[in-house]
């Protein structure tokens, strides 16, 4: 029987597998119980799961308990959805990725920036939160067209040229999603539901926000900080750099579409995966909603945070191997801990 302990679990080198992660799962057993952890994790290696859990409630007024089924709030790992969303479109011919965003939006402000700086964080464009904190009735939701409108009245000033270095910006993500609702005629979300999500049978996925009407998703789990709400806000209107919700077992899923370009051809999906070129010809290792790893290039992933979400996938994509954490409690232990202890079970 393994000892549970508080703190991170220790592996051996001589470890296996199997008892490395007997290690962890004991780990998660005892936060458990101290009720220092609420979410999902996941596992699989070349399409069969090694290790999946649930811990804590949907809901911290109610007694509903979290399934691997569950959908959380993806928080920035939703980029790389808005990523294939404007890649479908391009391959259907409706737009192209060097094109500049005034030839989709002729409100934007920045004649210079193209969907493809926007994609890789390259465009100089600040964070819209800053601007809704100024100037935006914290009464009233904050969508899409309403960020645009703020850019247009108040016209900030770019923070470098566009194409200069990389700069993350939730900014240039939700104005990709304004470029899939203005090309495609219809929602955001209607679009990846249809072009992606059922595609796939991603039967727990779907961009939820405050523009939502009803239970559209019934396993869509609520953020918390230790038993008190900490969900949507004011701000959750938009989409394209956050809104996905989606679990554990539909992510596996979408790793094993992009492992097997289901969705573009070969051709067409490693785009998303190319760092990008600055102007000085020296790259950033930020492709198309995906973070890449400078030393392995077959090692794909992202997190996200936001309110009481906390999310990371790792795609190894050389391996066919996926790990994912999904969280819904801000007050357990830190994320950068799980993805630590997680990953050095199956990747020592």
């Amino acid at each position: 029987m393994i000892v549970a302990c508080a703190n991170n679990p220790s592996y051996s080198k001589d470890d296996t597998e199997e008892k490395r992660l007997q290690k962890f799962e004991s780990w998660l057993e005892s936060l458990d119980q101290k009720k220092k952890i609420s979410g999902t994790f996941l596992f699989a290696r070349k399409g069969e799961v090694i290790y999946t859990n649930a811990f804590g409630n949907v809901h911290p007024e109610k007694s509903t308990k979290i399934t691997t089924h569950s959908s959380f709030n993806l928080a920035s790992v939703s980029k790389q959805f808005t990523g294939m969303g404007i890649m479908l479109l391009e391959s259907q011919g409706k737009l192209k990725i060097d094109d500049k965003i005034q030839h989709y939006l002729p409100q934007f402000i920045y004649p210079h920036i193209t969907i493809r700086q926007l994609l890789n964080h390259t465009s100089g464009v600040t964070e819209y939160m800053v601007l809704a904190e100024k100037y935006w009735d914290k009464s009233k939701t904050f969508t899409n067209e309403d960020m645009l409108d703020l850019f247009t009245q108040h016209k900030p000033k770019l923070n470098f040229t566009p194409g200069d270095k990389f700069q993350y910006s939730n900014t240039g993500y939700v104005t990709l999603s304004a470029i899939i609702e203005k090309v495609s005629g219809g929602s955001f979300a209607d679009y990846l539901d249809e072009n992606i999500f059922s595609k796939l049978d991603m039967n727990h996925t779907q961009v939820i926000n405050l523009l939502s009407e009803g239970d559209i998703l019934e396993t869509r789990v609520y953020g918390q900080h230790g038993g008190t709400l900490n969900d949507l806000v004011y701000l959750d209107g938009v989409t394209g750099d956050g809104a996905v919700y989606s679990s554990v077992h539909d992510l596996m899923r979408w790793h094993k579409a992009l492992l097997n370009n289901e969705l573009l051809s070969k051709e067409e999906q490693e785009e998303a995966f190319k760092p990008a070129v600055l102007n000085d010809g020296s790259k950033s290792y930020y492709g198309f909603g995906w973070e890449l790893d400078k030393k392995h290039p077959s090692i794909i992933s992202h997190s996200g945070g936001w309110l009481g979400f906390r999310t990371h996938i790792i795609c190894y994509l050389g391996k066919d191997e996926v790990l994912v954490i999904l969280t819904n409690d801000t007050k357990g232990v830190g994320l950068g801990n799980l993805v630590s202890s997680f990953s050095k079970v199956f990747n020592p």
